[in-house]
């Protein structure tokens, strides 16, 4: 509104100054016409002075008001009226050549400034005018039949040049409202988008401020993570600061964008990443670690890139993470690539983070000199690295332009939020350790769940090998007896005795004192005893010479690994049925489960304990608890239960140990022996009292014990059993034996076949 009426104030000014122009530019040629016909005696000086007070006066009054207030509206008309004035005194006193003279020049400003309404105004006043002039002469006898030409020129003249102009200026008129429509809207249009451009340039101003306000806090946040990862290993701090920059100055050398150098940046603060996820007893271990200890250090790189792989804000951001470890050979990890298939970002982060290996302190080693980090670079350079990388780092080095980067330059913020961000983690892992798995704190080998992982990827890598179940024989008695810290001994001594026995093994703490290892160089059976062989005869002379572990004893089932596609829980469950024949033979025992389809025979192994022996076990065992070598844990509870038992002076226990064996010549599956010992434990169950108790002893055989039985009735009860056994059992394949004796006496009263 403002402007449209700023816009109307300007035009109205504009009419006024050029009507005024006009109507002096007019009287100024008349009065050098009129002054000359005073010259020439045509008209007298009282003329001129008439002249110049009906024209002059109002001409300098009308200016005099302009100049007061030029843009008033209704200025135009008084013109035109002080304009008339002096076209009537002209009209009444002289010809009408004169009054064309200057009609014609009014009637163009007029029609230019598009005032129809003046126009007609003028012209009907001119025509009336007119007329009255005819008048006058016709009365004064001028005008006859014979003159009167002259009368109907002017007033055909006035008339068309009138209309003419009324005509023009409306039809000029409406082009101008248009245009000045046109030109307000346009105006208008224009303005807005100024005042949208403007708003825009503010808002651009905004968010540029804001993009680097964050892009500072951004960089602010990927620094203090960069500086908690490498706070976890006291001798890498700064690591990656120090790797983000060299990567920058190789890929600057190598002719990189400035934006491109920007990721670099990010790409190589965050290259190790995954190290938030490995154990500090793996990052900062100064001695060699093992192959379980190594595999979770290396895991690290997929970690890393598992935590980058869903941020798009920078692209290819997880690829620095994943695959800094690469070799130009193939014989990096995680993926093998070599050459060109590793990505050329990957490339500067690996030779950038090796030479900050090199000439950093280690918890292994001091940093290399110059020199010998040079002969390194050179030794790897097309091997190790990639040929450009390496060799602009070496040319950085020689010229020296490596940046030098300072950790303690960090800003307060950052400082604390590092600190802040690290005691987070520390509390985050403290209170999730047992959750996550990764390696056992004590053996340094897998956890269940993460060594599950890792041995299920090695056998569908390797297709081939045997999966092994390690179990300490009566561990739990020998934390009661002995102590924990001897307990931990034990399990210490058993994983470092099995690494001692075979070379690159997987190790994984399924249990208190059960291991799953994997070994993909034993690929038969044969191959499978001599490693344990190797194993027990390495235990025989650590016992010999450490008398911590004088009652150690380790039983071990095996299940061979035929495909890629086998599942290491089925594998698991076929040694753990393996360790029961091991077990059965009274400790230190292997025995290796080869396919479902294998035949079984009790001739193939040892049948185990007899009863006198068993009875013995028991009365050695009542002088020194806890020395006792049980089968299995449900015997052992067993055992714990007879014993109190034992102590009643006033009651008889007696034990029936049931044995089933193979006909002669007969052969059974595994799976079909288990089963007839399921019918036996059913028979066996059925057949005694609620007061008595019943368990397996061997992979063979059920232990029955009853408590305060008469001895008419032992064989009654032995009979029971064994009729209840061929009830559900027919095929006649395997007979069941029974022997029975009174534990306090120790005789064996009984013996059925």
């Amino acid at each position: 509104m403002m402007r449209d009426r700023k816009i109307d104030d300007e035009h109205t000014r504009k009419i006024n100054r050029y009507l005024i122009r006009g109507w002096m530019l007019i009287v100024a040629i008349l009065f050098v016409a009129y002054l000359m016909e005073v010259v020439k005696g045509e008209r007298d000086e009282i003329y001129l002075a008439v002249f110049m007070a009906f024209t002059v006066v109002p001409a300098l009054v009308v200016g005099l008001l302009y100049r007061r207030q030029p843009d008033r509206f209704s200025l135009r008309y008084e013109i035109v009226v002080g304009y008339m004035v002096m076209y009537i005194f002209v009209m009444l006193t002289g010809s009408t050549t004169m009054v064309f003279s200057y009609i014609l020049p009014m009637l163009s400003l007029l029609v230019l400034f598009h005032q129809p309404k003046i126009i007609l105004s003028t012209g009907v006043v001119s025509m009336f005018i007119n007329i009255i002039s005819i008048l006058m002469r016709y009365n004064k006898g001028e005008l006859n039949a014979h003159n009167t030409k002259d009368v109907e020129i002017q007033i055909a003249l006035l008339f068309l040049c009138f209309l003419g102009s009324y005509l023009a200026t409306r039809l000029y008129d409406e082009i101008h409202t248009q245009n000045v429509k046109f030109t307000a809207d346009l105006a208008r249009q224009n303005e807005e988008i100024a005042a949208q451009n403007e708003e825009i340039r503010v808002a651009n101003d905004e968010i540029t401020k804001r993009s680097e306000e964050i892009e500072q806090m951004t960089m602010q946040t990927i620094t203090t993570i960069a500086n908690t990862i490498d706070a976890k290993d006291e001798y890498t701090r700064g690591h990656s600061r120090r790797v983000s920059e060299y990567a920058v100055a190789i890929a600057k050398e190598l002719g990189y964008r400035d934006n491109e150098l920007t990721d670099i940046r990010v790409i190589g603060l965050l290259h190790d990443i995954g190290k938030i996820g490995i154990p500090d007893a793996v990052l900062n271990k100064p001695g060699r670690l093992t192959q379980e200890e190594y595999k979770v250090m290396k895991s690290h790189t997929t970690v890393g890139a598992d935590i980058l792989k869903d941020i798009d804000m920078i692209k290819n951001l997880d690829i620095g993470a994943k695959y800094h470890h690469e070799r130009i050979d193939g014989k990096g990890y995680p993926d093998g690539l070599s050459g060109e298939k590793i990505p050329d970002i990957a490339k500067i982060i690996a030779v950038a983070d090796a030479y900050d290996a090199m000439s950093s302190n280690r918890v292994y080693r001091r940093h290399l000199e110059k020199d010998k980090i040079l002969r390194e670079l050179q030794n790897g350079r097309g091997t190790q690295w990639d040929e450009k990388c390496t060799d602009a780092i070496i040319k950085l080095m020689v010229e020296d332009r490596l940046p030098k980067v300072n950790p303690d330059a960090d800003t307060e913020v950052v400082q604390q939020a590092t600190t802040i961000l690290s005691r987070v983690i520390d509390l985050a892992e403290d209170k999730g350790g047992d959750n996550k798995g990764e390696l056992d704190e004590l053996t340094s080998t897998f956890g269940r769940e993460s060594g599950r992982v890792e041995i299920q990827n090695a056998i569908q890598k390797y297709g081939r090998g045997c999966l092994y179940i390690f179990d300490i024989d009566h561990f739990h008695r020998i934390n009661e007896t002995e102590g924990f810290v001897v307990g931990d001994y034990y399990l210490t001594t058993l994983v470092e005795l099995i690494r001692a026995a075979q070379d690159n093994v997987l190790i994984s703490r399924f249990g208190a004192d059960e291991f799953v290892v994997f070994s993909e160089t034993t690929t038969t059976a044969d191959a499978a005893e001599a490693f344990t062989k190797r194993f027990f005869s390495m235990l025989n002379d650590r016992i010999a010479s450490d008398e911590r572990i004088r009652h150690m004893s380790v039983s071990v089932g095996a299940s061979e690994i035929v495909t890629e596609k086998d599942k290491v829980m089925v594998l698991y469950e076929n040694a753990d049925k393996a360790i029961y024949v091991s077990k059965q033979q009274g400790g230190n025992a292997f025995f290796c489960h080869k396919l479902l389809s294998d035949d079984y025979s009790t001739d193939e192994y040892t049948e185990g304990a007899d009863l006198k022996q068993l009875v013995d076990m028991f009365k050695e065992s009542q002088g020194h608890k806890g020395a006792m070598v049980a089968g299995y844990p449900d015997f052992t509870r067993m055992y714990e239960y007879i014993s109190h038992v034992a102590e009643r002076n006033n009651q008889q226990v007696k034990i029936m140990l049931f044995t089933i064996s193979t006909v002669s010549g007969v052969k059974i599956t595994i799976e079909e022996r288990d089963r007839i010992m399921e019918l036996l434990k059913k028979a066996i169950v059925n057949s005694i009292r609620s007061v008595d108790i019943s368990t397996r002893y061997s992979s063979t055989q059920y232990v029955a014990i009853l408590i305060d039985l008469p001895n008419d009735y032992t064989d009654m009860v032995a009979t029971r059993i064994m009729t209840e056994f061929y009830r559900t059992y027919d095929l006649r394949e395997v007979e069941l034996h029974y022997e029975a004796a009174d534990i306090s006496s120790q005789t064996v009263f009984k013996k059925d076949v």
